[in-house]
């Protein structure tokens, strides 16, 4: 829905682009303010009851945003979705170790991004349909829809996290896990290989996940992609992502985490070659066909960091400790997501393109440049194992 939502405040409520901006920094903004009550609730009362209350949130997000007509309205609206997204990725990563245990995170995170592309997809496709055939009214059909899938997931999560947790013996919410974490509560900001992969997950947001939702469908709309041409674009991402994700799973296993994040930072360089083409080609139909070939190969970085970044945290973290952790790496998250737009979009608006590309892959080098920190700094004393059923494979 991201990506529809950069054209419906451009082209429906005329937001310029510092509107946009602004839209997207308070989105995560809002997510930074609540991570760390959502937290200490999600330590408190058990990540599941949490996560089912981060979607309320975006739900009534999404349908205030379709009853917004100027830019000040739409504030309320990116204040609530930021919210209840940064509520749900504080306790995502606790909610899914409760359910499925740590060994298996890795290959759940990837089953969850495949089926989240493949829905993705069909949305994306969709969504570019009902906009070319139902104008303004196509946009609000899409955001009803988006409120709807939000309160199906709390349902999902009513239904299945606690026979989950109760299978596991692991009582969400028990003393025990809330007296734990005062005493660990700023660990994981004293811990210096931790702070690595901060940073590095930090980059991998601003340069690579947060600019796929937010500014690359406006700087693709600025090369003159119609809103039909971008949702092909994000389809085929998408698309990508289930059809790559199996096979990126066994390059993980196979190389290790920190290999694949760097097989991925590389997918990206080469997907930054063909996006210079997507914008700067005249024909229309070259454009979109390097615009396709984009969204596959950076659909190739996404499979790899998806089932390696939160296995790291969880390998990094102390053992009690992982909520705390996975509470800073949420942190991290959603002040990539800030910095992304309140950043870039900036930089498009005021250097054009070239400029866009330049950071971009400055970004890259930052990445590699910290993936290689990091690996020097675990050699020794980190485990970074992947652990699959069976056997475990030591990355170096």
């Amino acid at each position: 829905m991201l990506p529809l939502i950069v054209a419906y405040l451009r082209e429906t409520l005329r937001v310029p682009t510092s509107g946009v901006s602004l839209y997207f920094a308070l989105f995560a903004l809002s997510g930074l303010v609540v991570n760390p009550f959502a937290a200490w609730i999600g330590r408190v009362r058990g990540p599941r009851p949490t996560a089912v209350a981060a979607t309320v949130f975006q739900a009534t997000g999404a349908v205030w945003l379709t009853t917004a007509d100027s830019m000040a309205a739409t504030v309320p609206a990116a204040c609530l979705s930021g919210a209840g997204t940064g509520i749900y990725y504080a306790v995502q990563t606790p909610l899914l170790t409760r359910m499925f245990g740590d060994a298996a995170l890795s290959r759940v995170l990837s089953g969850q991004h495949r089926t989240s592309a493949l829905m993705m997809t069909a949305g994306s496709l969709l969504g570019g349909q009902a906009v070319q055939w139902l104008g303004t009214d196509g946009y609000t059909v899409c955001l009803a829809a988006n409120a709807v899938s939000y309160l199906a997931f709390g349902g999902v999560l009513v239904r299945l996290g606690r026979s989950h947790a109760e299978l596991r013996g692991a009582a969400p919410g028990t003393p025990g896990a809330a007296a734990a974490a005062p005493g660990r509560r700023f660990a994981a900001l004293r811990d210096p290989v931790f702070l690595r992969l901060l940073v590095l997950q930090s980059a991998f947001v601003i340069f690579g996940l947060g600019q796929f939702e937010s500014v690359v469908p406006a700087v693709m709309r600025d090369a003159h992609f119609s809103v039909v041409a971008i949702s092909v674009v994000v389809a085929c991402n998408t698309a990508g992502i289930i059809v790559f994700q199996g096979l990126a799973l066994r390059v993980v296993e196979r190389v290790g985490y920190t290999g694949a994040l760097g097989v991925a930072v590389l997918a990206w360089l080469a997907a930054l070659a063909f996006q210079t083409g997507a914008l700067l080609v005249p024909a229309p139909r070259g454009r979109l066909l390097l615009g396709v070939v984009y969204g596959l190969v950076f659909a190739v970085g996404q499979c790899l960091i998806a089932p390696s970044v939160q296995p790291l945290v969880t390998r990094t973290a102390p053992p009690g400790a992982v909520e705390g952790y996975a509470a800073a790496t949420s942190l991290a998250h959603g002040l990539g997501m800030f910095v992304a737009p309140l950043v870039l979009f900036p930089v498009v608006e005021g250097g054009g393109t070239g400029s866009y590309l330049c950071v971009q892959l400055l970004g890259y080098g930052l990445a590699l440049y910290v993936l290689r920190s990091f690996r020097t700094r675990t050699a020794t004393p980190r485990r970074d194992a992947v652990q699959t059923t069976g056997r475990t494979n030591a990355p170096r």
